[in-house]
């Protein structure tokens, strides 16, 4: 068997890089089970690189080969710095050389690649997000993903009062994140007819508040349809009217089931610097029209109480606005 010199670390790295628990991987070579073919493969790598020094760090999966671990590493970085003249530096190396030595073959390599880490996808169970076309909520979503949850999206736009553009942005947004689970699903659910009756019909400085509970029941309902165990928003303490404590709390008081905020405690910078890693920033950033202005508030409550929101709901149309919600949503499958 002759050597292979090792691919290419970069589509590796694109593809394994979307795969949340794996911490990381080392782009190999292979040659057969012996010294001088080791040495052979090793040789045809360093023609690529250069480095001031170097370690060796071998295993043996097979304890039948003839030499030790610690004799390969001596033998390796004899040749190594005949061949380059770098110095060996077991404690900061500036390359590693990693080799695994197994019954019918030796794999070596030149650097290890860090990777998402994380829990496998699917493993925490199915959570529902919200995602709306901003920079946090694929965030919080991404970070559910990453501890295992297989996450479906819902998305509410405001048609027939505004374009088309939100649910396009929201399916662009998606089918990014959807890379990281291998697929999903897209619920987009028309809202623009629910939040003019509430305008017409409650105070204000409270409708946002009323549009959030409202949505909140909508996305519980359709989350247990689809068997999904919990609620995910892209919330941040006090970023917004709507997110202080205490509406947080007046919000999530309609919810039966939990409702997660990965972002909570994150401010706005820390949000952007992942969004940029993940690839969703730029989408995010694409305007688009949320909403009609006459349905935002100029002067919005910031401080409320579950009980002053029932209270104004008692008049309006819950169980119907939820069916609604539900029975008019859209199902975009992500692959």
């Amino acid at each position: 068997m002759e050597f292979t010199a090792p691919p290419d670390a970069k589509l590796i790295a694109d593809e394994l890089g979307k795969i949340f628990g794996l911490a990381n991987f080392i782009p190999c070579g292979k040659a057969d089970p012996t010294l001088e073919e080791l040495k052979k493969g090793i040789d045809h790598e360093l023609g690529r690189r250069t480095f001031v020094s170097f370690a060796v760090r071998a295993k043996r999966g097979d304890k039948n080969f003839p030499v030790s671990s610690q004799f390969i590493n001596e033998e390796i970085g004899r040749f190594v710095q005949e061949k380059t003249g770098a110095k060996v530096n077991l404690d900061h190396p500036e390359t590693t050389i990693h080799i695994e030595l197994l019954e019918n073959q030796i794999f070596y390599g030149f650097e290890k690649i860090q990777c998402l880490g994380g829990l496998p996808a699917g493993v925490s169970g199915k959570v529902m997000a919200l995602l709306s076309g901003g920079i946090d909520s694929p965030v919080a979503a991404w970070r559910m993903m990453k501890r295992g949850c297989e996450v479906f999206f819902v998305h509410f736009h405001s048609a027939p009062f505004a374009s088309a553009q939100s649910e396009d942005k929201a399916l662009e947004l998606a089918e990014t994140l959807a890379q990281f689970q291998n697929g999903g699903t897209l619920i987009s659910v028309p809202f623009g007819e629910i939040q003019r009756q509430i305008v017409a019909k409650t105070p204000e400085e409270y409708r946002v508040l009323l549009y959030r509970r409202m949505m909140l029941r909508i996305a519980e309902a359709l989350a247990k349809k689809h068997q999904c165990q919990a609620l995910v928003t892209g919330e941040c303490l006090s970023q917004v009217a709507s997110q202080t404590l205490s509406n947080l709390t007046s919000i999530e008081a309609v919810a039966t089931i939990p409702v997660f905020r990965p972002l909570i405690g994150m401010d706005k910078v820390e949000v952007i610097h992942q969004a940029e890693k993940i690839g969703t920033f730029l989408i995010s950033n694409k305007p688009h029209e949320d909403c009609c202005s006459f349905m935002i508030p100029k002067h919005p409550r910031t401080r409320s109480r579950p009980e002053d929101l029932e209270r104004l709901e008692s008049g309006l149309e819950i169980d119907s606005w939820v069916e609604k919600g539900v029975k008019e949503s859209k199902i975009f499958e992500l692959t």
